[in-house]
């Protein structure tokens, strides 16, 4: 079972659902298709209805005026999106991008003078019925090729260009924010996920060499114990048992209680002290008071307190090993202080920078983040780690 997940709230925003589609998936050639279909084809008709009940155009002049906007609108949208932007702006050529807008709107003054000769000569003055409108066409059909392209008649309708393109620009852009925003916000779950994966591995890769480890260690005292007929072999057994039991299926989860980790300390420091004598000072203290139904993270703290029985409790002249445990304003506190001998001060094995410590401090960054606090200090002849962890 996962220890680690990312939860999905139930309830989504739009932009939630949107990026929860797969657009490399289904954004293909035929939807792709489907979506510029739909869009010249609204836009068009919402052009042909403001014409024929906004200014009581004909059929045929409204139509006329369709395939005009049409023509200027897609080529310059076209153009702009799928030539000039991939092959200048995309390729941080800076210069020929500003100079190719200015160029494309020429195009679409050309095509719309075009459009305008072609209408007042092909069309009929009755199917223009608005006298602004006919005047407008036939003063654009009337200008030659050299005023369209003068400075003066540029920034004279240059207004009137940004105003024809801007609804499919618009939604153009707007899509495009969507695509790329979940896309990477997909990429970004994806690198979660696979940080997640990780931590599982190295996770349950921990668990597969301690708990034989533990258990070797564990039965070989119990064996002891047995040719001695030590009357607290039934504890130990049932110590043993529910220590398993946490690590096998109870820890399986990203929270567990407060309590049912504080329990795990408690039986496997019970175990660990059956191994060493009276003259070794093996202190646990756990303040239980304030400790009620608060979650933590499984398993933060064993592996400090693994290794400090591990490493620890070697010293001639003072062993001693202690750990403190308590809740105050649920905010949890754990500190273990060991002693060590001085000349393995720089031994690679105990400087805690294992696969153990670092899958800890991932995880105490997956779930706390900036709501956590861990400090360790290696000094000569003792090793001592303080975590203090925001539960709520």
């Amino acid at each position: 079972m996962p220890i680690f997940h990312i939860k999905k709230s139930k309830t989504l925003s739009f932009l939630g659902r949107l990026t929860l589609i797969d657009f490399d998936k289904f954004y293909n050639k035929k939807v792709r298709l489907i979506c510029h279909t739909l869009m010249w084809s609204v836009g068009s008709l919402l052009i042909l209805l403001n014409l024929l009940f906004g200014y009581g155009l004909t059929i045929v002049g409204s139509l006329c005026f369709i395939i005009r906007s049409l023509l200027c609108n897609a080529v310059f949208f076209y153009l702009f999106f799928y030539i000039i932007i991939p092959n200048t702006l995309f390729k941080n050529k800076i210069i020929l991008t500003i100079i190719s807008f200015p160029a494309i709107i020429m195009l679409w003054l050309i095509i719309n003078h075009v459009c305008f000769i072609l209408i007042y000569n092909f069309v009929p003055a009755k199917e223009i019925n608005i006298q602004s409108l006919s005047s407008s066409i036939a003063f654009g059909a009337k200008q030659s090729f050299l005023e369209i392209l003068s400075p003066q008649y540029f920034f004279a309708e240059f207004m009137i260009v940004l105003y024809s393109v801007s609804p499919f620009f618009f939604i153009k852009i707007l899509f495009d924010i969507i695509r790329y925003y979940s896309v990477a916000f997909s990429a970004k779950q994806k690198a979660a996920q696979l940080e997640i994966d990780k931590l599982n591995l190295e996770s349950d890769f921990l668990k597969a060499q301690l708990n034989p480890h533990f258990l070797f260690n564990t039965l070989n005292n119990l064996y002891g114990l047995s040719l001695r007929k030590d009357e607290n072999i039934p504890n130990i057994i049932l110590h043993l048992s529910a220590i398993m039991r946490y690590t096998l299926y109870e820890s399986g989860t990203d929270k567990v209680p407060l309590s049912q980790e504080i329990e795990f300390i408690e039986n496997y420091v019970s175990l660990e002290k059956i191994r060493y004598n009276q003259s070794k000072e093996i202190y646990l203290d756990i303040d239980e008071s304030g400790i009620s139904n608060q979650m933590i993270a499984p398993l933060l703290t064993f592996i400090f307190i693994e290794n400090a029985f591990k490493y620890g409790l070697k010293s001639a002249s003072r062993s001693f090993l202690k750990i403190k445990i308590y809740v105050i304003d649920n905010f949890f506190y754990f500190s273990i202080i060991n002693d060590k001998e001085p000349d393995i001060a720089n031994n690679t094995n105990y400087k805690f920078h294992g696969l153990g410590i670092t899958n800890v401090k991932k995880r105490l960054e997956l779930y706390y983040h900036d709501k956590y606090n861990l400090s360790i200090h290696n000094k000569e002849t003792y090793f001592e780690v303080m975590l203090q962890i925001e539960l709520a």
